[in-house]
């Protein structure tokens, strides 16, 4: 009877200890939280501890899973990124989020694919928030890989359908960092504004090493003496404040067509000098609803003491969507949940959005929008308490972002 008794305390040990294992799904922010970009992975961290604690709060995911966040710092590094992913394999990883940089994006990728392919017993799913390289949905494409924001092409068709309309402007030049993301950039606004505005002049197009220029001086005096009327970046972080401040700085006074400007320390760097001068493309800003309005203030009730606001839109859409994958497959295996995200539709606070099957690249709507002043539009919120921020100038709706795509998953 006392075997009995201590094979069955056994037994119930055993079934406590894998209840416990399996409940919790390990989440691995693989992202740059040291070096030149480490205050844009702050920023990325603290939005994704914010949603995930939201899902953690509401408690809806089966068999009382909860969700854990560990950081690893990639330095913004593909190498370095490749390290700390054996790093988050050990932590027992079930999903990757990573979004600053392609290049890192683009080795992640393949190195999930490749643990996938080897380990089909502890699969791994990417969850790509802002890496924009179109190679992600084509040509390197992963089944593992799911990208929640729009990609380059996506963008800088529904930005160059603005600029076309300015007949204003007869000349732009293009400055990008030197590395994937901006190679892209540069070949989709070349591309799209021939066709769009073949008279429209590209004056100048240069590329310069990613996050190791600290003064921009130089740049901005080419772009001076080029005569362009505006300039189209997709740079991002320290490469994006630094290039408008020093555009501030040396009186050039152009127009602005940017990816990233609502991003940490953009709107405060450009300050006044900006207002409605500065335009830019994204799937998310402050001031696109009422919805959208209230999770900005969400961000600043949560972080108070921080100096950035809300902008990750597409961390809170792709946590959202794996909640939603979890409920609807009933588990937390990311094999089954990468099935379910396929195909998948969501309402978001900006609009429906839904998951391509055949690329796993989202179909979301897109916004141009351009730098006021707030004074006088109550239905505005502003960004870093500069008493500036963003209003929609147009609306693209999510199909006609859909791009062909060369993808062919194994």
């Amino acid at each position: 009877m006392r075997l009995v008794s201590l094979l069955c305390v056994g037994l119930l040990s055993l079934q406590v200890s894998c209840g416990q294992t399996n409940k919790e799904v390990v989440i691995g922010f693989v992202e740059g939280l040291s070096g030149p970009f480490a205050n844009i992975g702050e920023v990325a961290l603290r939005h994704l501890h914010l949603e995930v604690d939201a899902v953690n709060r509401r408690g809806n995911l089966p068999d009382g899973i909860r969700m854990k966040v560990i950081p690893f710092d990639n330095k913004t590094n593909p190498q370095e990124a490749l390290l700390v992913f054996r790093s988050a394999l050990d932590a027992g990883v079930d999903y990757v989020f990573q979004g600053n940089s392609s290049s890192v994006a683009i080795a992640l990728s393949g190195a999930i694919a490749k643990h996938n392919r080897r380990n089909p017993e502890h699969p791994v799913l990417f969850m790509n928030y802002a890496a924009l390289d179109p190679a992600l949905t084509n040509e390197h494409c992963e089944k593992s890989h799911f990208r929640f924001d729009a990609d380059v092409n996506m963008k800088m068709a529904a930005l160059t359908e603005y600029i076309a309309v300015r007949k204003d402007i007869d000349s732009v030049y293009l400055i990008n960092q030197d590395y994937s993301y901006g190679h892209a950039v540069s070949a989709a606004a070349r591309s799209m504004l021939e066709v769009k505005r073949p008279n429209l002049r590209i004056v100048g197009d240069d590329l310069h090493p990613i996050g190791r220029v600290k003064d921009f001086s130089p740049y901005i005096a080419k772009i001076k003496a080029s005569g362009a009327q505006a300039i189209v970046t997709g740079n991002w972080g320290s490469d994006l404040t630094l290039l408008i401040k020093s555009a501030r700085q040396m009186g050039v006074d152009v127009d602005f067509f940017t990816f990233n400007v609502g991003m940490t320390g953009g709107v405060t760097t450009i300050g006044e000098s900006g207002v409605e001068r500065v335009h830019q493309v994204t799937n998310w800003h402050a001031n696109i609803n009422e919805a959208t309005q209230e999770n900005a203030k969400l961000y600043r009730v949560k972080y108070p003491d921080v100096f950035e606001d809300a902008y990750y839109g597409s961390i809170r859409r792709a946590v959202r969507m794996l909640e939603k994958a979890m409920i609807e497959s009933g588990t937390h295996n990311p094999e089954v949940v990468g099935r379910a995200l396929r195909d998948m539709e969501f309402a978001d606070d900006a609009g429906l959005v839904s998951m391509r099957a055949d690329n796993h690249q989202l179909l979301l709507p897109l916004f141009v929008s351009k730098l006021v002043k707030i004074a006088g539009k109550n239905d505005l919120v502003d960004i870093e308490h500069t008493g500036l921020g963003f209003e929609t100038l147009a609306e693209i709706p999510a199909e006609k972002t859909r791009m062909t795509t060369t993808c062919q998953f194994e």
